[in-house]
């Protein structure tokens, strides 16, 4: 089929009719996020965060199929869509919200690797819409392009000199699915040929109902899966008994897995241009990675009184401070910033 340019109307994307009559394409965006909808608040801090029993639900399927990891938490990055009240970390019980969890450096379950090993799979979901340089028109993005942008992303956190704990990419093997909770988020049992041969996961752009399911599934209205820009999932080892493992006994739960999934309903870019209609790949893919590898969300999003009565603007948001790793984003390129790196430093240095 030929992808012929589509042009954006108004400063918005109404419509990518040519994109979105292919049946591997993207569902466009109803609306472009042109003013946070957030709480004035001058003390809201960017992680709102809930324990939901609906991970539980997921987790019994994990037993079912005899898998030796649970789903421990899941962590979301809002658009400016979001409601401001939205969760943006789900954990799936309270030993984890208050404890947390962590890789283990040489954890024998992961063949005694210091570091980790991840894996990219963009074929494994749809291809987005991507704007061209011109502008004003959007593309499908190849497969080849979305697994070069999050080797970048992966690439920025390898980089940090404060550690030299490997950071390697493995190639999915031939015939395997290495994705675990895909399937079960569409309601369908884990693949047959599932195989979990990396300890991060990088699962493809995925359609707009899955995020909306992903929403239903956490107690949301389906629109709010709308805001979820992208998603991980963050998965503890369990032993015999089905208890979470601790081998080195830092009273957090071993990390064995993370999933990481983005929403196609919204369309990327790569240039590094403050622009509302679209996303960039490099904040988003470097921010989900950052939670993969056990970062947690950073500073605080508010917005004071005095800016909020005149209605909320993009520019009145502030940040304390502003870093790769804050709950919500807005518009142009973020990079990895200080507190992000030394978040990363504290999990990782020493090795």
């Amino acid at each position: 089929m030929n992808h012929t340019p589509v042009l954006f109307r108004a400063a918005s994307l109404l419509a990518l009719a040519t994109i979105a009559a292919c049946a591997d394409s993207p569902v466009a965006p109803r609306e472009t996020p042109s003013s946070p909808s957030l709480a004035a608040t001058s003390t809201g801090a960017d992680e709102i965060a809930m324990v939901s029993p609906r991970l539980g639900d997921l987790n019994a399927s994990l037993a079912r199929a005899n898998a030796n990891v649970r789903i421990a938490k899941a962590e979301l990055l809002m658009s400016a869509g979001w409601n401001g009240k939205s969760a943006t970390v789900i954990f799936a019980n309270d030993r984890v919200r208050g404890n947390g969890a962590e890789w283990v450096k040489g954890d024998p379950l992961r063949d005694g690797r210091l570091g980790v090993t991840y894996q990219i799979a963009p074929e494994l979901g749809v291809r987005p819409a991507v704007l061209n340089p011109d502008r004003a028109t959007a593309r499908l993005a190849t497969f080849a392009e979305l697994a070069q942008r999050t080797e970048e992303a992966m690439s920025a956190w390898r980089d940090r000199t404060c550690s030299d704990a490997p950071i390697v990419q493995v190639p999915v093997p031939p015939n395997t699915d290495p994705t675990l909770l895909d399937e079960l988020i569409k309601g369908l049992p884990v693949s047959a040929n599932y195989a979990q041969t990396a300890d991060i996961v990088h699962g493809g752009w995925q359609s707009q109902q899955f995020f909306r399911n992903i929403a239903v599934l956490l107690n949301e209205p389906p629109s709010a899966g709308d805001a979820i820009i992208g998603i991980t999932f963050t998965f503890t080892y369990i032993d015999e008994n089905g208890d979470a493992t601790d081998i080195d006994r830092n009273r957090k739960q071993d990390t064995g897995l993370a999933e990481v999934y983005y929403n196609a309903r919204f369309v990327w870019d790569n240039s590094a241009l403050f622009d509302l209609r679209v996303v960039d790949f490099y904040s988003i893919i470097a921010h989900e990675s950052g939670h993969a590898l056990g970062l947690g969300h950073l500073g605080k999003l508010f917005i004071t009184a005095p800016d909020a009565r005149d209605g909320l603007q993009v520019a009145d948001l502030k940040y304390a401070p502003k870093a790769l790793m804050n709950a919500a984003y807005l518009a142009g390129r973020d990079g990895i910033a200080g507190l992000d790196n030394s978040a990363f430093c504290q999990i990782w240095s020493g090795n």
